[in-house]
C-alpha cells in the first residue's frame, strides 16, 4: 500500500525511503542518497575504551589463573599465589575503571556540545521516523504519511530532502521530551519560622 504524497497527491510514485535507498533501480544520486541515510547511530564507546574493556577482560581471565593457582597452592606456596591473585585483580579493576571513566567523558562531551542524538535510547526515535518516512519521485519529496507510528502522529508536510535529517531529528526530540518531561527545578522553600 503506498501512502499519498501531501504535495502533489499522488500515490503512485511514493516509495518508502529505506526501499528508495536500497533499490539500485531508483535514480538517486550520490549526494540524495546522502541526504535520506539514516542519521548516525550514536557511538557507545571510544576505541580508548573498548581497547581498554578488552585488557581487562584479559586480565580477568589473568586473575583466574591465579586463583586456580591458588587453589592448587604451586609455584611457591600460597603466599606467593595470594600476592599474584591480588596484583592481577588490582590490574583488572583498574583498567575496568578507566575504561569506564573515558565512556562517562566522552557521554558528558555529547551532552555538553549538544549533540543529539547522544544515546542509542534517543536514536531509536529516529531510527523509527526515518523508517517510516516515504520520498515522492515525482515531485522530490519526502514526508511522513498520517499515524505511521502510533494513532495521535500527525503527518508531515512535504520536506525538501536537504530538510529531511534535520526534521528528523528535531521531531524525534519534540516526542522524547513529549514522553520524559523534565523534572521541575525545585523550589526554594522558606526558612522555618
Amino acid at each position: 500500500m503506498a501512502a499519498t504524497c501531501p504535495a502533489c497527491a499522488l500515490a503512485d510514485l511514493t516509495v518508502p525511503v529505506p526501499a528508495a535507498l536500497r533499490d539500485r533501480g531508483t535514480r538517486l544520486d550520490r549526494p540524495t542518497r546522502k541526504l535520506l541515510a539514516v542519521p548516525d547511530e550514536p557511538v557507545a564507546r571510544s576505541r580508548t575504551s573498548t581497547v581498554l574493556l578488552l585488557l581487562a577482560v584479559l586480565s580477568a581471565l589473568s586473575t583466574l589463573d591465579a586463583l586456580v593457582l591458588l587453589v592448587r597452592s604451586e609455584a611457591g606456596g600460597p603466599v606467593h599465589a595470594l600476592l599474584s591473585l591480588l596484583c592481577r585483580a588490582a590490574v583488572t579493576v583498574a583498567l575496568y575503571r578507566a575504561s569506564t571513566a573515558l565512556r562517562r567523558a566522552a557521554d558528558r562531551r555529547h551532552q555538553a556540545a549538544g549533540t543529539w542524538p547522544a544515546t542509542r535510547q534517543q536514536w531509536r526515535p529516529v531510527y523509527a521516523l526515518w523508517r517510516a518516512a516515504w520520498l515522492c519521485r515525482g515531485c522530490r519529496a519526502a514526508f511522513l504519511p498520517a499515524d505511521p507510528l502510533r494513532p495521535d502522529f500527525p503527518p508531515s508536510p512535504p520536506l525538501s530532502f536537504e530538510h529531511f535529517r534535520t526534521w528528523l531529528t528535531e521531531t524525534a526530540r519534540r516526542t522524547e521530551t513529549a514522553h520524559h518531561p523534565s523534572p521541575a527545578p525545585e523550589q526554594p522553600t522558606a526558612p522555618a519560622a
